[in-house]
């Protein structure tokens, strides 16, 4: 069975699976993307809840209970706007200043720009994108995110003070020794560990396993063996050729008186 990852939006696992598919091209990953933003990390996990993906890349927090999770990356959050809206004349916002752009105007009786929300579904994104073009409000979301739904008619730009989101890898808890070996390499991947530091894969564990205890024994005498040998490496002896007519080693002659 393929290797089943699930993540969110706006994670791009595509360099982890590279480095996967090039150590272990026998075991393929599939790749199951979670559409729907808001909700994004609940279905991701609820996927591994019901045996539907080996592990998954959501947002944190992740409930402690029956998971397991490493963080990997922070995000940086952006507000999207209008292409021709003021805030993308700066480099970076504040979230007081985009507070004040929200803010009625007494004076001329005119709102300010609400702030909109990603709705639930694989729609979300895309339809939170074309409000935002359209006048309607402005969009603060994880950068990842923004460029995920990237338009001509909006940008982003970075809101200090924002609070960031945070990546991780999850899995479930309790599971048999082999498919926790295959999820143990995958972390391996993620966190870029080499392929020489790497833990055993799940066929050599696999196979290890169903060994008789004899063979097992002896296959780690031969391994502690070769390593041993490869520490103390045996010298070549020079062994010393008689030469014809010598009954002894040669030497300097002492001279006569």
């Amino acid at each position: 069975m393929a290797f089943r990852v699930a993540f969110v939006a706006g994670v791009t696992p595509a360099k982890w699976f590279r480095v996967w598919n090039e150590r272990f091209p026998g075991d393929p990953i599939e790749a199951l993307p979670v559409e729907s933003v808001p909700t994004g990390s609940d279905d991701a996990l609820r996927m591994l809840a019901d045996d539907l993906a080996d592990v998954a890349f959501v947002r944190l927090p992740v409930p402690g209970d029956g998971v397991h999770a490493i963080p990997l990356y922070t995000e940086q959050p952006v507000v999207v706007v209008p292409k021709d809206h003021e805030v993308s004349a700066v480099e970076a916002t504040s979230l007081a200043e985009l507070a004040e752009l929200g803010r009625i105007d007494d004076e001329a009786g005119r709102p300010g720009l609400r702030m909109l929300s990603v709705a639930p579904g694989p729609t979300g994104g895309a339809d939170a994108m074309e409000l935002v073009a359209a006048g309607v409000g402005l969009l603060v979301v994880p950068q990842a995110v923004a460029r995920l739904f990237a338009r001509k008619d909006v940008v982003a730009r970075p809101v200090e003070g924002a609070p960031e989101t945070r990546v991780a890898l999850a899995w479930r808890a309790g599971l048999d020794e082999e498919r926790d070996a295959r999820v143990q390499e995958f972390v391996g991947v993620v966190r870029g560990r080499t392929a020489n530091s790497s833990r055993m894969t799940a066929a050599e564990t696999a196979e290890l396993r169903a060994q008789k205890p004899t063979a097992k024994a002896k296959a780690r005498a031969a391994e502690a063996r070769a390593a041993e040998a490869r520490k103390h490496p045996q010298k070549k002896k020079a062994a010393a050729k008689p030469i014809a007519g010598r009954t002894r080693a040669p030497g300097r002659r002492r001279g006569s008186r």
